[in-house]
């Protein structure tokens, strides 16, 4: 019996693309994605797509909400627009494009009360980044343990799609757990396990919750990575030893999942192999959302400086990010991998198709669906899906 798994990348807007993918392929299992699919994942606005679909819907129901509330996710289109003013009042003149307030509300209207462990299958995995830890935040939903608990679905898909430039940071509580080490009446020393980077506790909040001290809460000062130790802001008046298990309070600053993995696949392919599933015993169907034709001219990115650099910038990061994991996953499946990606350029249907994330212009919504229409029943593409779905 296949594990099989669906990986969808992030693309803003581009989103559409793959929803319109799906939609065909849908018809073609004959049974809803998330009945079909163990496990889906994804980055950016792939993480709408795959928490949508794992919690029911429809491939139809997520264009429609492309169609009909992107607007409210990008308001305006450029940079200059009165509408932005309270964000430079807000931040300053390196304000984020884009209020996060729609991106909220949407989701916040598309996943209702749902939460992240209450998809209980297929499992869902969504990439995110934390500016603080610097590392990549992989929430799961059958992953309980975890330091970010159990929080809205919604949530989750804030966090990935909070694309640098466009929107704010979001910042998301966090709870990490350890076992003390060794503490005197002004400091303690953490687990090994927890320390993972010099600045993240410090001005913590940390609370003694087994052993012995249980129930005293202090604040973290001048943390010191290397020994994992920290001076605390009030003495114990008991103080923890080896017995003492401890829980931290410090948050995630998360960002743009596609800043490590635009295309998530490589990361549900090890998280199969680390639930116990063989390589031939998966198979992986990746979605692109298009690839970028802008190029960008060996004159300009000699020159171009900060200012010149910050936007594009973020297209190329995911763009390299995309093909490096694509490049992983096909090195490990082999022929057990299907990726469903094509140029962004008239070739298809002889119509324009914009690459920015953040262009939701009914003409070019359109465009990306009937382009997406045309590339998904081509004779290759479907011979392709075809021999894909035999072996799944």
């Amino acid at each position: 019996m296949p594990f099989r798994i669906l990986s969808l990348d992030g693309g803003g807007i581009r989103g559409v693309v793959a929803a319109t993918m799906l939609a065909e392929i849908e018809k073609q299992i004959n049974q809803p994605l998330n009945e079909y699919f163990n496990l889906i994942t994804g980055t950016s606005t792939g993480s709408i797509l795959a928490a949508a679909i794992a919690s029911g819907r429809s491939s139809q129901e997520i264009i429609e909400l492309y169609k009909q509330k992107s607007s409210r996710i990008f308001p305006y289109i450029s940079r200059y627009s009165l509408k932005r003013i309270p964000l430079l009042f807000r931040y300053g003149v390196s304000a984020p494009k884009f209020s996060d307030r729609g991106l909220i509300e949407v989701l916040q209207e598309a996943f209702g009360q749902t939460k992240l462990f209450d998809i209980v299958t297929p499992l869902l995995l969504i990439v995110s980044y934390d500016t603080i830890s610097q590392q990549t935040i992989i929430f799961k939903s059958w992953r309980t343990d975890k330091g970010y608990g159990n929080i809205p679905l919604w949530e989750t898909c804030v966090c990935s799609t909070s694309a640098p430039t466009y929107f704010p940071a979001h910042k998301l509580d966090r709870r990490i757990n350890g076992i003390v080490q060794k503490a005197t009446i002004d400091s303690i020393t953490l687990d090994d396990d927890t320390s993972l980077a010099n600045d993240i506790y410090n001005n913590a909040q940390i609370r003694i919750i087994s052993g012995t001290g249980s129930g005293q809460t202090r604040t973290i000062r001048n943390y010191i990575g290397p020994s994992q130790r920290g001076l605390i802001d009030v003495p114990w008046e008991n103080i923890p030893d080896g017995t003492s298990t401890y829980s931290i309070k410090t948050i995630y600053s998360a960002i743009d999942g596609g800043v490590a993995a635009n295309n998530p696949s490589s990361c549900a392919v090890a998280e199969a192999l680390r639930l116990g599933y063989k390589a031939e015993e998966i198979t992986v169907l990746s979605l692109g959302t298009g690839q970028r034709t802008r190029v960008i001219p060996f004159e300009k990115a000699e020159s171009w400086g900060l200012i010149q650099w910050a936007q594009p910038l973020i297209g190329v990061l995911f763009d390299g990010s995309s093909d490096v994991y694509e490049y992983i996953t096909s090195q490990i499946m082999r022929d057990r991998l299907l990726r469903l990606q094509f140029k962004l350029d008239r070739h298809l249907t002889g119509k324009r198709l914009s690459d920015d994330i953040d262009d939701v212009s009914t003409q070019n919504i359109n465009n990306l669906i009937e382009a997406a229409q045309v590339y998904i029943q081509q004779t290759k593409v479907q011979a392709a899906l075809q021999d894909f779905l035999k072996i799944s």
